[in-house]
């Protein structure tokens, strides 16, 4: 990403602000690759082996060097910080690499470093929200109001680098029940139970977070516990029930 002069941060080009990115070191670039990532395990006595209990991957810290290419008064310096002095993770997007979102917001103690003529560059370091860069948002959607019995097989295709967990948004059709089968992850399922015609259901896999427009009910007791994930590749998914889906999801990348 070093190497891209211009990017996008929360929505506002660098180029409307005046600043481009640069590099203050010589050589080849250091950049960010993987995710840093430590192992977790469990020693016992009498054995020298640790048993792994998992890992634990870091939030991704990316530096960000950027240029003044407009005269350095107060004002200037003023509005870039009041830019980048964010409450909340942002969208930061390079522009040789468009199809990678990194959400982030800057830590630590950002520099500023000038010549005293009005001239200069900011230095900070970008803390990302996960171990992840992250794709746009894509959509499908599906119009099974009148699914057979049999149920009816779709598929999705994840292009990213790990499994991920979609937003399900679900349109009943007639009361009943509404099962997704993923046959491309062990054959899990998800179930809903119990649903009315024209409720609107929306499950947050990634956070197993289940919502309804039905005002005072919680669909949990008619969830089976089991949230969809999309490994890497295409998921075949066979759907039971009448309804109308949408699939909302980003792909993680490295």
């Amino acid at each position: 990403m070093i190497e891209s002069l211009h990017f996008t941060y929360d929505g506002i080009k660098s180029t409307d602000m005046g600043v481009i990115q640069i590099s203050v070191d010589s050589g080849l670039f250091d950049e960010h690759y993987l995710p840093e990532t430590s192992i977790v395990e469990e020693k016992v006595p009498g054995r020298d082996n640790p048993y792994f209990v998992r890992l634990e991957r870091e939030p991704i810290t990316l530096p960000l060097s950027i240029y003044f290419q407009n005269q350095l008064t107060d004002e200037e310096a003023r509005k870039i910080g009041r830019w980048l002095n964010q409450d909340y993770y942002k969208p930061l997007i390079f522009s040789e690499y468009p199809h990678k979102i990194f959400y982030c917001r800057y830590v630590g103690n950002p520099r500023l470093l000038h010549n005293g003529c009005k001239q200069g560059y900011a230095k900070l370091e970008m803390r990302c929200n996960s171990p992840f860069a992250y794709s746009p948002v894509y959509t499908d959607t599906f119009d099974l109001s009148a699914n057979p019995t049999t149920g009816t097989m779709i598929k999705l295709t994840n292009n990213g680098d790990y499994d991920i967990s979609p937003i399900i948004e679900i349109e009943k059709i007639e009361d009943g029940d509404i099962s997704i089968v993923n046959t491309s992850d062990g054959g899990e399922e998800l179930k809903l139970t119990g649903l009315t015609n024209g409720e609107l259901i929306t499950v947050d896999c990634e956070v197993e977070e289940i919502e309804t427009n039905i005002p005072g009910i919680l669909r949990y007791e008619n969830h089976n516990d089991v949230f969809l994930t999309m490994p890497r590749g295409v998921s075949h998914l066979k759907i039971f029930g009448k309804c109308k889906l949408t699939f909302k999801y980003e792909f993680k990348l490295i």
